[in-house]
């Protein structure tokens, strides 16, 4: 059975959505990243099973009182992104699992039919990866026997080349890797902006942010501005 992980921070303040919180206040950029994370829970609860992979390691208690009664909640380990990552997939399929994905927590309209998609590519190829526009990944995945140690490995997250770095490095390894289409990632201002734009038709955007865009163009007196992109966070996305 295919197993989804989402990989999640433990929301406190100053500790998420930096990038955010520069613009909008801890607070907000607190609340915007815990509704990220239950907006895609909810989503992804229908698509399989789905394990929570949270960090920092000793926030087990805070995780449990956050989101109570989930059955699949368990640590990131590792020294860096590449090797919380591969940790993680190893254990799925340690714990019987033929495929799996893992999903930062900050991409809460991630298409279904891409999570449905790497899954169905898994069934031919070794590795999945969903690409994001500043070079790195919301998703990846793989197959149970898929050899991950030298794709991730000692990778520079935190630059531009990452997915163009996997791909070279599973070609390298005679890994065959599926690139699905690309989507988005919420870090900055302009990603905000661009979230509520692509719902902009639907009654159920959530107040806060329709209120956090309001802050960011009452602050700037005009669209709100990128703030620079690149790092390897392991409680947000798989990726720089």
């Amino acid at each position: 059975m295919p197993l989804i992980i989402l990989f999640v921070k433990a929301p406190e303040p100053g500790k998420v959505k930096t990038r955010l919180a520069a613009r909008l206040g801890n607070a907000m950029a607190l609340d915007l990243y815990r509704h990220f994370v239950e907006t895609s829970l909810a989503r992804l609860a229908p698509l399989g099973p789905v394990r929570i992979a949270y960090t920092p390691d000793n926030r087990k208690e805070f995780m449990e009182d956050w989101l109570p009664g989930h059955p699949e909640m368990r640590p990131q380990r590792g020294n860096d992104l590449g090797q919380r990552m591969e940790n993680a997939l190893m254990e799925a399929f340690s714990d019987g699992h033929d495929k799996a994905v893992v999903i930062g927590g900050d991409i809460p309209d991630l298409p279904e039919d891409r999570i449905r998609g790497a899954f169905r590519e898994l069934n031919t190829h070794d590795m999945v990866v969903v690409p994001v526009s500043d070079g790195g990944y919301c998703l990846v995945g793989a197959r149970k026997g898929t050899l991950l140690a030298p794709v991730f490995d000692k990778m520079r997250w935190s630059c531009s080349s990452v997915t163009e770095e996997t791909v070279r490095r599973a070609k390298a390894q005679g890994i065959t890797l599926r690139l699905l289409d690309g989507w988005h990632d919420i870090d900055t201002a302009d990603d905000l902006l661009a979230f509520v734009r692509r719902h902009k038709r639907r009654a159920d955007v959530p107040a806060l942010y329709r209120d956090a865009i309001r802050r960011l163009s009452d602050g700037d007196g005009d669209c709100p501005r990128g703030d620079g992109r690149g790092h390897g966070d392991a409680g947000e996305a798989p990726r720089p």
